[in-house]
This record gives structure tokens, C-alpha cells and sequence, in this order.
């Protein structure tokens, strides 16, 4: 089950609302994937969703306002790749992910701070190193 709900990504990320029929459990699992693992680390993510009770503060204050704009980047990279090629109506959705792109990287940079601040002992911070010239991330 998705952190966030449709509503609740439509009041976050949305000054005009869109049909909560676009934003389906699909494509927040997704976004969830792609952006808030690497974020706050699999084992942050599994332990939320075994004890959620434990993680309201930081669920409700970074993670959802972060993954909100993180699917309408979904939304609207899948919506750029299916319509028309129209260049004033692409470059103008281009321009909503750019600015997206910009809100949840602040959103994603004051998770990773609170979570490296507080007190949870299941955070992998990334680890950058060489190996054989290769710059690796260790990720969980």
C-alpha cells in the first residue's frame, strides 16, 4: 500500500488540482521505487511500513511532501512520452518537471537531513568510493 494518497498528492504538489483518477497506486509504488528508497534506505522503508507508528513525524513532515512531487514528475514525464509532439505544449510540460525537479530536490535534501539528525538507527548513508577507477554508491 502507497505512503500517500492520490488527495493527498493532489493538495501537496497540485495548485490546480488534476482528476485523482491520474494518480493511481501504480505510479505512487513507482515513484516510491525510483526516488524514496534511495532517499531514506530499504531498511528505513521496511521498518516503516512493519511499524509506521514510529515514523508519523517524519512521514508526515519530509516523506510525503517529498514523494508528492516526486509522482507528478511521473505524471508528467509519462504524460510528455504519450502525447502529442506539439512543441509549445511539450516544452511547457517540460518546464512543470524542471520545476518539480527542483521542489523535490529541496524536499528530498531536508529528509536526508532530518533522518541523518534523528535518531534512526536503521539509515545507510551512501557511501561513494573508487574501485578500479569507477565511482561506486553503496546503496541499500
Amino acid at each position: 500500500m502507497p505512503i500517500i494518497t492520490a488527495k493527498e498528492i493532489n493538495a501537496i504538489a497540485f495548485t490546480e488540482p488534476i482528476d485523482l483518477a491520474l494518480i493511481n497506486d501504480d505510479i505512487i509504488i513507482a515513484a516510491e521505487g525510483k526516488y524514496l528508497i534511495s532517499a531514506i534506505t530499504k531498511p528505513i522503508l521496511d521498518d516503516l511500513s512493519v511499524h509506521p507508528g514510529n515514523y508519523i513525524n517524519l512521514v508526515d513532515n519530509y516523506i510525503k511532501p517529498y514523494l508528492a512531487y516526486c509522482v507528478k514528475i511521473v505524471l508528467y514525464s509519462q504524460y510528455i512520452n504519450e502525447s502529442s509532439s506539439d512543441a509549445i505544449n511539450v516544452q511547457q510540460r517540460e518546464n512543470i518537471i524542471n520545476e518539480a525537479n527542483l521542489i523535490s530536490q529541496t524536499k528530498r535534501t531536508l529528509l536526508v537531513n532530518h533522518i541523518i539528525s534523528g535518531s534512526y538507527g536503521l539509515y545507510v548513508n551512501p557511501v561513494k568510493r573508487r574501485i578500479n577507477g569507477f565511482l561506486i554508491n553503496n546503496k541499500k
